[in-house]
């Protein structure tokens, strides 16, 4: 994997301040001199060279560059820039010409007056970005690479490139960047159109893996070996929201968040739509099983959840909880009362059934009618197991026998339970 945009051009930062110490890509000539013979009174970075002298490369975007030998380019510029096929590193045109001393001309990153600097597109990293990039003020082939990055508030190093053969000066260094805003309110940061929609869910777009900040990688769902599933409203803020505050669970506090992110997918049939859009289900704050922190509260600035957690009231001999009828979806009409207050409206659902992980052991019915047929080992306090026509069988306490057929025929259901090729 390439490092990130900044470690790119903090290295070539880098590496004029190794040869001269400090200053500017152009202030030996400056823009606008007539004189661009100007002798540097230290030595640049690399031998200044007619780029034509050279072999070209990155055709793609207009042959701006040419292949430098190897012997030539400092390593620590090799590092990140493309190898040539005949040997040797694609090096932008501008660097070649005055050995690295090149002053990158100012551009609006964004709509909103975010500032940047022009960098060639032959930089793989600029490459990799291409889709975040716009041209603006910059030369064809050119991208305006931002100061501060939008994905985490922190400066690229494009606006901090310094050569000059001044002593460093610590009063010179420049302002630290200002936090980043949230949650962020204004025209799109980044525009979701720049990227491929997910297939599998909506809302949501696939960002490039190195676009998508590591803290969050591993809550998003993957498009494919090279990017991530991330919802729209963090993309268009860079990270910078607050997801809506919905009732959850029980009337528990929530939070809303994509249908696209696997944590929500797991248990999408336990969540209620709530007030959030038709792509996202309302999260809890805090796990209504254990009291435990989801983490749907804490994303990016959210303060956290300004109720205390619900915790719904077990039953089935502690083996259940008691769940509203709506996070029981499809299932509610399998479920009982069991041992759950019966003014709360609420169901016993098998905590094993709740969290997915259920798998049920064969058996063979008991009881004098219909005894000896194949069934599933089902949790006795499922209303639809819960009754004088279901015996133990062959189960252990606790669970019942539901046959596999119902006593006039037709699937019950109860055998879906069972490990595939039972």
């Amino acid at each position: 994997m390439r490092p990130t945009l900044s470690s790119l051009l903090l290295t070539f930062a880098l590496v004029a301040l190794t040869a001269c110490e400090v200053g500017s890509l152009g202030d030996t000539t400056g823009p606008g001199d007539d004189d661009d013979d100007t002798p540097l009174d230290c030595e640049p970075p690399f031998p200044p060279t007619d780029p034509a002298s050279l072999d070209e490369c990155c055709e793609l975007f207009g042959g701006k560059a040419h292949c430098v030998p190897d012997d030539i380019v400092p390593t620590e510029v090799a590092e990140f820039t493309a190898d040539c096929d005949g040997g040797g590193q694609c090096i932008p045109d501008p660097f070649i010409q005055s050995g690295g001393v090149f002053e990158l001309r100012a551009c609006t990153f964004h709509l909103d007056g975010t500032p940047g600097k022009c960098l060639s597109a032959c930089v793989p990293q600029v490459q990799d970005n291409i889709a975040l990039l716009r041209q603006d003020v910059c030369e064809l082939d050119d991208f305006c690479v931002p100061c501060i990055s939008p994905l985490d508030g922190l400066p690229t190093g494009v606006c901090e490139i310094d050569f000059s053969c001044q002593a460093d000066d610590p009063d010179d260094d420049p302002p630290p960047p200002p936090d980043a805003v949230c949650p962020y309110e204004g025209p799109p940061i980044i525009d979701p159109a720049s990227f491929s929609a997910c297939t599998t869910c909506g809302g949501a777009h696939c960002v490039p893996n190195a676009l998508v900040p590591a803290a969050f990688a591993d809550r998003l769902g993957a498009c494919d070996t090279t990017a991530k599933c991330v919802p729209d409203e963090f993309i268009v803020s860079a990270g910078n929201t607050i997801p809506d505050t919905c009732v959850s669970v029980a009337g528990a506090e929530g939070r809303c968040l994509s249908r696209c992110l696997p944590e929500v997918i797991e248990q999408e049939a336990l969540l209620p739509q709530s007030t959030c859009a038709a792509t996202a289900a309302c999260v809890p704050c805090f796990n209504p099983l254990d009291g435990l922190e989801t983490g749907a509260c804490g994303l990016s600035c959210d303060p956290g959840p300004t109720q205390p957690p619900v915790v719904l009231p077990k039953c089935c001999d502690g083996r259940g909880t008691c769940v509203p009828p709506e996070a029981a979806g499809d299932q509610a009409d399998q479920l009982g009362e069991d041992t759950c207050p019966e003014d709360g409206g609420l169901l016993c659902a098998p905590d094993d059934i709740i969290a997915g992980t259920f798998v049920a052991a064969p058996c063979t019915t008991g009881g004098l009618i219909g005894g000896g047929a194949p069934g599933a080992c089902l949790p006795d306090c499922l209303g639809a197991v819960d009754t004088i026509l279901v015996s133990q069988g062959t189960c252990v306490d606790g669970y019942k026998c539901a046959p596999c057929e119902g006593p006039f025929g037709g699937d019950t259901g109860a055998c879906d339970y069972l490990p595939p090729g039972t």
